[in-house]
């Protein structure tokens, strides 16, 4: 799958923008071409770096009020990848670069990245370790419980994952 992925990205796309860029220079000219591909470039790094700093202020007002920051490294990661995208001369980067510019769209792509690493995760646990998975939420007890029945009850659900072919 890496391999398709990074084919995509050296081979198609670099063919897919030049025809693009010969397409629209055919249109409106040449000199109209690279002048489009420079103001795109040059807009899109200045919202880049509007949005950035921001991200930047809300992770440092994150830290100090004690909250989890993962949003907006999100955003940040997200961005990164908008400035790449952006400063790479083209129509097609720059409608991606344009499109992770807008914050929704970040966290639904953080989101779907975030699932897909997560289940890969659990798919290679469940195969290195044998298969049971048990899955639960941890309840502290009250510690100055007097009796086990002022004490919170764990819930636990599992399913075994084994295969079991000789039952």
């Amino acid at each position: 799958m890496i391999g398709i992925i990074i084919f995509f990205i050296l081979i198609a796309v670099p063919i897919l923008e030049l025809n693009l860029l010969i397409n629209v220079g055919s249109d409106i000219g040449s000199f109209s071409t690279v002048m489009l591909c420079l103001l795109t470039a040059m807009i899109g790094m200045a919202l880049v770096r509007m949005q950035g700093i921001k991200v930047f202020r809300d992770i440092q007002a994150a830290q100090v009020d004690g909250l989890p920051i993962g949003t907006q490294l999100v955003h940040g990661l997200f961005l990164a990848v908008s400035g790449i995208c952006l400063f790479i001369p083209g129509f097609i980067t720059d409608t991606v670069g344009a499109l992770l510019l807008i914050p929704p769209l970040r966290l639904l792509l953080g989101n779907l990245v975030l699932k897909s690493i997560i289940l890969k995760t659990r798919t290679h646990q469940q195969d290195s370790q044998g298969g049971i998975v048990i899955e639960g939420e941890f309840v502290q007890a009250n510690p100055h419980a007097k009796s086990h029945q002022d004490e919170e009850t764990i819930e636990v659900e599992y399913t075994d994952l084994t295969d079991k072919k000789g039952d």
